[in-house]
Formats: structure tokens, sequence, C-alpha cells
């Protein structure tokens, strides 16, 4: 089953990036959608293995995904643009303050230590041999010795846990920072 699922990666992955890239228009949100089409497969990997037009429903799973994200991207847009429209001039440039003030008081290096002090240690060496190290997914692999397809899933999920993890310390920072 692992064979198989990268062969499907290794046959459609580069396919699916250009795709996405070309659909949403941003290289890193193109990465994550393609991670989401991929993680989706390998939960299907059983299913795919008889199907009769794997391409076709990769291909699908990517259109649908993007679509999607382009469908939540509007939408946060039409919501922000209501926003900002319906207070008047004086308030836009108090909200500006406002939003550059706590822009100032986010110190960044201590927010990202604080992130990475909350995942176990082989979540942080991930963390370490990727986003700091800028080491490819093959070379990871090989330094731990782990399959690449099942690394890529590591990552995918910690991404997901790096995401929960700064918005809960931007809730209790910003929560306290707003209060105290």
């Amino acid at each position: 089953m692992d064979k198989f699922f990268i062969e499907l990666c290794e046959r459609y992955h580069s396919g699916i990036l250009k795709y996405l890239y070309y659909s949403v228009g941003n290289m890193e949100d193109a990465k994550d959608i393609t991670q989401e089409v991929f993680v989706i497969v390998y939960n299907r990997i059983e299913e795919l293995e008889h199907h009769e037009n794997i391409g076709g429903f990769i291909y699908q799973t990517a259109k649908f995904l993007a679509d999607n994200f382009k469908r939540k991207a509007v939408k946060k847009s039409l919501n922000e643009t209501y926003i900002y429209r319906e207070i008047g001039s004086k308030e836009k440039d108090l909200y500006e303050k406002l939003i550059k003030t706590y822009d100032r008081k986010i110190d960044v290096n201590q927010y990202v230590d604080n992130v990475l002090l909350l995942l176990t240690e082989e979540k942080q060496q991930l963390y370490r041999l990727y986003y700091i190290e800028d080491k490819s997914y093959r070379e990871i692999a090989e330094i731990l010795n782990v399959n690449e397809a099942s690394l890529r899933m590591k990552y995918v999920r910690l991404r997901r846990e790096i995401k929960k993890l700064i918005k809960q310390i931007a809730k209790e920072k910003f929560i306290s920072s707003a209060y105290g």
C-alpha cells in the first residue's frame, strides 16, 4: 500500500502542484492544498488501488480543494471589506492605530519560540530540518531513515498543530494585553 502511494506521489505530485499554483496564484497555498490532496489520496488508497481513473480522481480532488480555498478567500475578503466600509474615516484611523499598536507589541521571535517549546522533541527536529536548515523531504527522510510519503504526512500534521498553537497563543496574548 505504501509503495503504491509513493508511486502516485511521484507520478502526480509535481503536476498537481503546478495545477494548484496556477489555480490559486500563490505557491505556499498551492503547496498546502497539494498536501491536502495527497492526505485524501493516502486515506483512500485502498479504494484507489481498484479505481479505473486514478489521475482523474486526484485532479478532481485538487480542483475541488482549490475551488473551496478560493471561495473561502473571497468570503473572507468580502467580510473584511464590508467591515472596513461600515466604519467612518475617524474610526478607520483609530482602527489602523490600534492594529499598528498591537503589531508592535508582538515579539515574533518569542512567539515562534513559545510555539516550538510546546512541540515534542521529534516535532522540533522536523521543524528545524525543514524550515530552518531548508532540507528537502528526500534529505530529511534519509537523515531520519523514514519513508518519504509518511514524512510528508508528518509535516501535514505538524503544520496543523503549529497553526492551532499559534491561534491559542495569539488568543492568550491578545486577550491578556488588551485587558491587562
